[in-house]
C-alpha cells in the first residue's frame, strides 16, 4: 500500500468490535461492505479464537478505522494513519497483519513469539523467525511428516510455559501463484493440534541453499537472548515475557542450525528430536 494521505476521517456509525486473547478491538468504517469483509477476516485471522462483542463502545482502547475515499482505502489506528492505497486485496492483507500484531503485543497472561509451531509426541517444536524466513514452509513439511499443526505465525505460550494452538491456515507460496495461499493442515495430510503442550525444542534456523543440518545446542541465557527479538509481548510486559521465556529455556532443548531444502530437513529435525528425547529419558 502507498502512503497517499486521504483527508481526516469522519465519525462513522458503522462498527463492530471483537475480543481475541483478551484484547478488545473496535473497527469502524464508512463502507458497509468493507466492514462486512473485515468481520469475516477477523474470524479467520484468529482461527475462531475471536469473539464478536455486543457493545462496540465498551472499554475499547484499540480502535481501527477503515476509510474509503477518492478511490483510496486507508487504515487508521487510534486516529493515526497507518497506510493507504487503491488495492482492496492488499488493504485487507495489511489489516489482517495489523490486527494480529495488535493482539500479539497487548495480550495479558500469554507470551506471543513470532514462530511456527508443531506438536510431536506430546511436545512442541517452536521455530522462531521473522516473516519470509521460511518458517511456514518448514512448518508445512513437518506437518506432512506427521507433526500436529499449531501455528505458522505465533507461538502462544501461557504462564506455565505451555503452547496453545493458533489455528489459522498455513501461508504458502504455491507453484504458479504470485501471492500466498492459505492451506489447511488436513490438506497437507496432517491434523490440527488441539491441546496445550510443553515446549520440547526451540530451533533457530533460516534457509540457506545447500546448507546441511549442523545442530548447535545453546545454553539457557543464549537461548533467551535469541528469543527476545521475536517476542512481541516483550514491548508491553517485559517482566512477564522474560519469566515465561526462562521457563521455556530451562525445560526445552535450544538449538541453532542452518537448513537447506525443507523436505529433507524436516526428517533430520524430527529424527534429532526423537533421539534427544530418548537420551534425556535415559539420563
Amino acid at each position: 500500500m502507498s502512503k497517499a494521505r486521504p483527508s481526516a476521517p469522519r465519525d462513522f456509525g458503522r462498527r463492530f468490535s471483537f475480543v481475541a486473547f483478551g484484547v478488545p478491538i473496535s473497527l469502524e468504517s464508512d463502507h458497509e461492505t468493507l466492514l462486512e469483509k473485515s468481520q469475516k477476516l477477523v474470524k479467520a485471522a484468529f482461527g475462531g479464537r475471536a469473539r464478536i462483542v455486543a457493545d462496540p463502545n465498551a472499554g475499547i482502547e484499540h480502535r481501527f478505522r477503515l476509510v474509503s475515499e477518492n478511490g483510496n482505502l486507508a487504515l487508521y489506528r487510534n486516529g493515526i494513519l497507518l497506510d493507504s492505497g487503491p488495492s482492496e486485496r492488499h488493504f485487507l492483507q495489511f489489516l489482517n497483519h495489523k490486527l494480529r500484531l495488535e493482539v500479539a503485543e497487548h495480550t495479558k497472561h500469554r507470551v506471543f513469539i513470532h514462530a511456527g509451531v508443531v506438536g510431536w509426541n506430546g511436545k512442541a517444536i517452536v521455530l522462531p523467525g521473522v516473516s519470509f524466513a521460511g518458517k511456514s514452509t518448514l512448518t508445512a513439511e513437518l506437518v506432512r511428516n506427521g507433526a500436529e499443526y499449531y501455528s505458522d505465525e505465533y507461538a502462544v505460550i501461557d504462564k506455565t510455559g505451555k503452547v496453545g494452538p493458533f489455528p489459522r491456515l498455513i501461508s504458502l507460496r504455491l507453484a504458479g501463484d504470485n501471492g500466498e495461499t492459505g492451506v489447511s493442515a488436513e490438506a497437507l495430510g496432517g491434523v490440527q493440534g488441539r491441546h496445550c503442550i510443553p515446549v520440547g525444542m526451540v530451533l533457530f534456523t533460516r534457509f540457506s541453499k545447500g546448507s546441511k543440518w549442523m545442530p548447535e545446542e545453546l545454553g539457557v541465557g543464549a537461548g533467551i537472548m535469541e528469543l527476545i527479538p521475536n517476542t512481541l509481548t516483550m514491548r508491553q510486559d517485559p517482566a512477564f515475557s522474560l519469566k515465561v521465556l526462562d521457563l521455556v529455556a530451562q525445560r526445552a532443548i535450544m538449538v541453532r542450525s542452518p537448513r537447506g531444502e525443507a523436505g529433507k530437513f524436516a526428517k533430520f529435525l524430527l529424527d534429532f528430536f526423537d533421539k534427544h528425547t530418548k537420551l534425556a529419558k535415559m539420563t
